[in-house]
């Protein structure tokens, strides 16, 4: 048993035994019809009456017989069996496997994507928002996290868990991987590690970044999206980011949070974010993906609703449903009230016919 009940998932088993409730009504009806043909009391002194009405439990006479009302409601209710409904699913086989790669480098604080309801916003908080939803939208797909700028940085492994997923989401912010810059390599790398060894029927990496490979790496891109192509990984790669030039916060490497002034507000400028297109083209179509530019969230919103569209398969769940009995509760309570009331009948309101 839970320490609380959720009211939403409870159900009667057999709710026809509520016609009875009807009868209450009734019974007390009939109970007070008799009672005024019951023989009078004779008093041999009238103050005796007048000690009565003073007493005031006049004004409480009707407590026992609420009490005994509410005893016969959860009497009935305890007829009518309610059970509490709970629904497990598990999942055979999951449809997609998928691994987020996200950029964290500082043009991620560029405020280009705010809107006149929300502010200044940055694209960082605007990926979250968006990839939020899509975690949501995929519940038996296996999803991971992938933080980047020069290293990659694991947030959350592949996992079924949206909940242990959506708090690592939360804690994604500029600093989290201790550089700035970017590299595109790296994150593909960390990505397709976690995605090559999986015996699943479709495999994608979903990498977004507003830059370009700083500083310039080693080795392409390309060569990773070679093996990805090997291993039947697809990655889709997304450009986010309205302008190259564009108003931003900056990035404060002593405290790994926002520059900020004397008076604590953050420190905005312009700056400029080019971003590498051709190269996340190129790296998409090897690997038989789609190459997105978001400029704004609707953009955005609507690349990660063409992706949930193009990969899906089919899951199958097992369902299991068990009823755990309610009903001793309302009985309990019940027997209570009953006693209540035969206690106050013998003590408080003790009455001679």
């Amino acid at each position: 048993m839970k320490d609380f009940i959720e009211f939403s998932k409870v159900e009667l088993s057999e709710p026809a035994w509520l016609m009875l409730l009807a009868l209450i009504p009734v019974l007390f009806w009939i109970r007070k019809k008799n009672k005024s043909k019951n023989p009078s009391f004779r008093f041999s002194r009238l103050d005796k009456i007048k000690e009565i009405q003073e007493s005031g439990k006049k004004s409480f006479i009707w407590v026992p017989v609420g009490i005994r009302i509410l005893a016969l409601i959860f009497l009935v209710i305890s007829l009518a069996r309610p059970q509490l409904i709970q629904t497990s699913k598990s999942v055979q086989s999951s449809g997609v496997d998928i691994v987020l790669a996200v950029d964290l480098s500082a043009s991620m604080l560029a405020l280009d994507m705010s809107d006149s309801k929300q502010g200044d916003v940055t694209r960082l908080d605007v990926v979250k928002e968006v990839i939020k939803d899509f975690i949501k939208k995929r519940a038996f797909d296996r999803i991971g996290l992938v933080a980047f700028s020069v290293d990659p940085y694991l947030v959350s492994a592949l996992t079924l868990d949206k909940e242990h997923l959506q708090r690592n989401l939360a804690r994604l912010r500029v600093g989290l991987t201790h550089q700035t810059g970017t590299n595109i390599g790296s994150a593909l790398a960390e990505g397709i590690n976690r995605l090559r060894t999986l015996d699943s029927k479709s495999k994608i990496l979903i990498l977004l970044t507003d830059g370009k490979d700083e500083p310039a790496p080693t080795h392409s891109p390309l060569i990773y999206a070679e093996g990805a192509l090997k291993d039947k990984i697809k990655i889709y790669t997304i450009a986010i980011g309205s302008n190259s030039r564009t108003r931003t916060y900056l990035f404060d490497p002593s405290t790994r949070d926002l520059l900020r002034y004397p008076n604590q507000k953050p420190v905005v400028q312009v700056a400029d974010y080019p971003v590498d297109k051709d190269i996340l083209k190129k790296i998409s179509r090897k690997t038989d993906a789609l190459f997105f530019e978001a400029k704004d969230k609707k953009s955005l919103a609507s690349i990660y609703n063409e992706i949930d569209q193009l990969e899906k398969t089919e899951v199958q769940l097992n369902i299991n449903t068990f009823f755990e009995d309610l009903y001793f509760f309302s009985l309990g309570f019940a027997g209570l009230l009953l006693v209540l009331e035969f206690f106050l009948n013998r003590t408080i309101f003790l009455r001679i016919p």
